[in-house]
């Protein structure tokens, strides 16, 4: 079974859930792109190979899910730049919850970065398909209208996470629209 990240559900309304996450690390790296689904694919090239050995250690690491794309509001910490703009995203793979930041491999890749993400609450709305620009609006708008309803406030930028591999019918796909809610 592939890991995904561990999180218990606080509040559940139909396909909406909100959500606590225990903390976890996730390798990054910044793609240019005008949509979310060529963003995915560039960025799944270059972190798949990662995990499959590219690494200084050349070590496999586990595959887990979701795969998660947003738009970038800055880069990594360790580099002191702001990036603005629509065609910018950041693509992520949660790595596995054996690893720490002291344990896992060195990407051969200076593009990857990893980022430690503490405990933090999010909302998420899940559809099937695939990675349309047309659907991840409408459920951006739809969970945007519910946390309005909810009086929930949030930070950051919507995140749009993909569960399966490309070959799987899209619609048997689980995919999510997520926002950090701040508690």
């Amino acid at each position: 079974m592939t890991e995904t990240p561990k999180y218990s559900v606080i509040k559940k309304q139909k396909e909406i859930e909100l959500r606590r996450y225990a903390g976890y690390i996730q390798a990054e790296v910044s793609i240019v792109e005008k949509e979310y689904k060529s963003a995915i694919e560039k960025g799944f090239r270059v972190l798949a190979g990662y995990i499959f050995g590219n690494n200084v250690s050349r070590q496999k690491i586990e595959m887990t899910s979701p795969v998660q794309v947003s738009k970038s509001q800055k880069i990594a910490m360790t580099t002191p730049v702001t990036v603005t703009g629509n065609d910018r995203f950041t693509v992520a793979f949660v790595m596995p919850s054996e690893y720490s930041l002291d344990t896992l491999p060195l990407p051969k890749d200076g593009s990857i970065h990893f980022n430690p993400i503490p405990d933090h609450t999010m909302a998420a709305i899940r559809f099937s398909g695939y990675f349309q620009q047309k659907t991840i609006n409408k459920n951006k708008e739809r969970l945007s209208q519910w946390l309005k309803e909810e009086g929930l406030e949030t930070e950051g930028d919507f995140i749009v996470a993909g569960y399966n591999p490309p070959w799987v019918p899209g619609f048997l796909a689980r995919n999510e629209v997520l926002i950090k809610v701040k508690m």
